[in-house]
């Protein structure tokens, strides 16, 4: 009996420390591949690339806010405690001085101007001017309390291309005015005698407010379109050096009406700044990939020149390559046949055949300054792989009593002077593949073309051969042939 007794009491022993072992050794394999893989997930999602990797001190995070948050102008130095220091940007002097000049010519009683590098994430131009007084501020560009209108359909179009079953090519019925947005809109009519169809496509490039509210309604909800305004760096600081700048979206109503109101942009809730506008149009150029702004690019010791901090550039995967390039196609179609058309009518061909231009506009009343609000927010890419990945541009004009010109206009200025002074680019190179909305839009005008062309034929006109080139010449020989033809009938009486 003792010895049965010692037998279980030794094999009681060996279960225990058998099962404290492979406890103990699956914890620290869970705990070391938990670690592995949060290791994994975080490089995917950020990444610090190589450079300078001084972490923001806390005194001279306070000393840059407080700085920016009431200067009108870009301090040159500021005060971090008992010493001063020096203050460098990134701003590209050619293409800034340019796009004051620019701005002065017009004088729009509000307007903004912010150009991004895609390629380093360096904001290359961040210009205000307030145009009654004729003076430069730069807080027009530094602060997030502008409407982003139809900016917004940016996210929303992202959201339903990536996460839904919505494509391009899709369908939609809509009736009314596609600039407004009704409730009876977004109801399915009984008699759809009056009822229009664009596809996704063409609702974008059009913005076309009644089809993204339905879209939205049948695809989404509130909780993912917010989720994708914050991949997009929504309700966030968008840079390092300034705390305080964050666009800013949130739910108001939560039927189905704020929801198409929410992902049309047709309310005066979803504000952004001009550097987050021009940031979300480089997330698109940049195959999906969020690269923070950077203006400053260094802090420097005023009496020692030591390097206080240097702005790093920080990646985040936002939307997949395939998304991106819907998205780019897209934008493409607003520049071509879309709401900026007329302006990008005027480029330069050279330059249209260099570079795959795309954009979004917006346009809305309010916001402080009030006033109503033309917004664009469009990249600019060289067709020419070695010659980088071009820049992303906003504009931002805000019209009082009048406009003064369209933004649309002034971004086609300032890209056809980037790719001729700063980065220049061959315009007379040979033609490259075009995207598949601009051919189609390519072949309508030049079929158009043809058509008037055509109409040289002659005509008889009491005897006499007209040329039909033109009506206002045609309209002139009927007029003088009439004329002739009274006098002659004057004569016989």
């Amino acid at each position: 009996m003792d010895k049965f007794k010692k037998m279980n009491s030794k094999f009681a022993l060996i279960v225990t420390a058998t099962s404290l072992c492979v406890f103990i050794g699956g914890s620290a394999i869970n705990i070391f591949q938990g670690k592995f893989n949060n290791s994994i997930k975080a490089a995917e999602v950020v990444k610090d690339l190589p450079g300078a990797a001084l972490t923001m001190p806390s005194d001279l995070k306070l000393s840059i806010d407080k700085a920016f948050m009431t200067a009108h102008d870009w301090p040159a130095a500021i005060d971090i405690g008992k010493r001063k220091a020096k203050i460098e940007y990134n701003f590209d002097p050619d293409l800034d001085s340019y796009i004051k000049k620019l701005l002065k010519s017009y004088r729009s009683d509000y307007c903004t101007v912010t150009v991004i590098d895609n390629e380093t994430g360096e904001v290359l131009a961040a210009v205000g001017l307030e145009g009654k007084t004729n003076n430069f501020d730069a807080n027009l560009v530094l602060t997030a309390t502008h409407p982003s209108a139809s900016l917004i359909k940016m996210v929303t179009a992202a959201e339903l291309l990536q996460n839904t079953k919505v494509t391009r090519e899709t369908s939609f019925d809509f009736r009314g005015r596609s600039t407004t947005l009704f409730k009876y809109q977004l109801n399915e009519s009984a008699n759809s005698r009056w009822d229009k169809a664009q596809t996704f496509e063409t609702a974008f490039a059009k913005s076309n407010n009644v089809i993204f509210g339905k879209a939205a309604i049948a695809n989404i909800n509130n909780d993912k379109l917010i989720h994708m305004a914050e991949n997009f760096g929504f309700n966030q600081p968008i840079v390092q050096e300034f705390g305080f700048l964050q666009s800013h979206i949130a739910v108001i109503d939560t039927d189905d009406f704020g929801l198409a109101e929410l992902a049309s942009g047709y309310n005066d809730t979803t504000v952004i700044s001009p550097l987050h506008a021009a940031m979300m149009a480089s997330i698109v150029a940049n195959n999906g990939m969020m690269r923070n702004p950077k203006i400053i690019a260094k802090v420097t010791d005023a009496a020692t020149g030591e390097t206080i901090w240097e702005n790093t550039m920080i990646e985040k995967r936002v939307l997949s390559a395939e998304t991106s390039t819907q998205m780019q196609e897209m934008m493409g179609g607003t520049v071509d046949g879309g709401t900026a058309r007329k302006s990008f009518r005027k480029m330069n061909n050279g330059y249209k055949n260099a570079l795959d231009i795309g954009g979004k506009t917006g346009s809305i009343t309010g916001g402080t300054p009030f006033g109503k609000r033309d917004w664009f927010a469009a990249f600019a890419i060289p067709r020419d792989n070695e010659r980088g990945k071009g820049i992303s541009i906003s504009v931002m004009n805000v019209n009082v009593k009048r406009w003064h010109v369209k933004s649309t206009m002034l971004a086609k200025n300032i890209i056809e002077y980037y790719y001729n002074n700063v980065r220049p680019v061959p315009i007379t190179m040979v033609k490259m593949p075009r995207m598949a909305s601009e051919r189609r839009g390519r072949r309508v005008r030049t079929y158009k073309r043809g058509i008037a062309s055509s109409s040289s034929k002659k005509k008889e006109v009491n005897g006499a051969s007209v040329s039909n080139t033109t009506g206002r010449k045609f309209k002139k020989v009927i007029k003088r042939e009439i004329g002739k033809r009274n006098e002659r009938t004057n004569a016989t009486i």
